[in-house]
């Protein structure tokens, strides 16, 4: 079989270093012409080779028998060569793309995942899921929509029989199986203050990172999530970019026609942010509105007033919530449905709605009124 020079053999015959005696590697030279007797002929025997000054054993990348690896084992496989791509073992995650601007979160009807690294008030949280499906209850109806907000109304859908177990109920009033948390293999997030890598948790298949740092990134670093995948979920990364914290909490007044101004710090440096708004005040309604309102990042901006009317006419109940959020976002559209990435820093605003007093008892009402406690509200 015909067989080739190793490429270490090479370098070190071109150096001068170690040129072999075999005529087989190039710089060694020619032997004296020998006499082979023919098969089965009387010739002269030839003497035994000297172990000590034999040829070394040369590397054969076509001879699959020769109990060694092909090609020079400090020659990287596939290197020169374009067209050959390194190969990924299939438990790790994908390397690292370059870096993509984040391209928004996910459309709420489609989502099926979502990642958080947060620096939020007492501490850094960086975790997330991913499930195999929507979970029908979960997508609410769009009810009106004006400028950059939204107003979402929770549905309450119906199965007749009800849904037992681990069942919910679909779109079409018939039960469906819940749809579970699955494994997107181990993850790594690259750009942190800390290196992370998660793999999923059980029982849950959670991903959660403890320790992280607060803020877990730092202003302007490039983060980039990488997924290994596992079973029928694909590999997939995303891309976020740290940015300057929210410090002061907002205090909103909300009160019936009348808009809701808003005002925050704006950021030092620009990398592209936007400012979330999220805010519901009726939290034991059949079926509450929630405000949802997405801003460029300038420091200020305002809920057109008939938003709220909307919101205060659907009803009040309970505690109001909300908050405020700088981030950026990025999704991925997978096989199941849209896995999300959000990089920020979410702020609980104090919030009270003009003319309602909630309450869990009448001592906290004021003259003349009663809580209703059901309705966590005076009257």
């Amino acid at each position: 079989m015909k067989r080739f020079p190793s490429y270490r053999s090479i370098a070190l015959c071109t150096l001068g270093l170690a040129c072999s005696d075999d005529p087989r590697i190039i710089g060694g030279p020619e032997p004296p012409a020998t006499e082979t007797p023919a098969a089965g002929g009387s010739g002269e025997p030839t003497a035994p080779p000297d172990p000590e000054n034999a040829p070394p054993p040369v590397d054969d990348p076509e001879d699959p028998d020769d109990g060694s690896e092909a090609g020079d084992p400090d020659m990287p496989s596939g290197a020169g060569d374009p067209d050959v791509k390194p190969v990924v073992p299939p438990d790790e995650p994908p390397p690292a793309a370059p870096f993509t601007t984040p391209r928004g979160p996910c459309d709420i009807s489609q989502r099926v995942g979502r990642f958080s690294v947060e620096k939020q008030t007492d501490f850094g949280v960086v975790q997330g899921t991913v499930s195999d499906g929507v979970v029908p209850t979960a997508i609410p109806r769009l009810a009106l929509e004006q400028g950059s907000c939204r107003l979402f109304e929770r549905r309450n859908l119906a199965c007749v029989p009800a849904c037992v177990g681990a069942q919910t109920c679909g779109e079409d009033g018939t039960c469906i199986p819940y749809p579970r948390q699955v494994s997107a293999g181990e993850v790594v997030i690259a750009g942190l203050t800390k290196e992370t890598r998660m793999s999923p948790l059980q029982p849950g298949n959670t991903y959660f990172a403890p320790g992280a740092d607060n803020p877990p990134f730092a202003v302007g670093s490039e983060v980039v999530l990488s997924a290994a995948g596992e079973g029928d979920m694909a590999p997939f990364q995303l891309f976020g970019l740290g940015s300057e914290p929210l410090s002061e909490p907002p205090a909103w007044v909300i009160q019936a026609g009348t808009d809701l101004a808003l005002a925050w710090a704006a950021p030092s440096a620009n990398v592209g942010t936007s400012v979330l708004v999220e805010l519901t005040i009726d939290q034991h309604g059949i079926s509450p509105l929630s405000l949802s309102c997405e801003f460029e990042d300038t420091g200020s901006a305002s809920v057109p007033g008939s938003i709220i009317d909307e919101l205060i006419g659907a009803g009040v109940s309970g505690f109001p919530n909300g908050r405020l959020t700088r981030r950026t976002a990025d999704h991925v559209e997978l096989g199941a449905g849209c896995v999300e990435l959000v990089v920020g820093s979410p702020l609980a605003a104090s919030i009270s709605v003009a003319g309602y007093t909630p309450c869990n008892t009448t001592g906290e009402c004021p003259d003349g009124q009663t809580c209703n406690v059901p309705l966590q509200r005076c009257e």
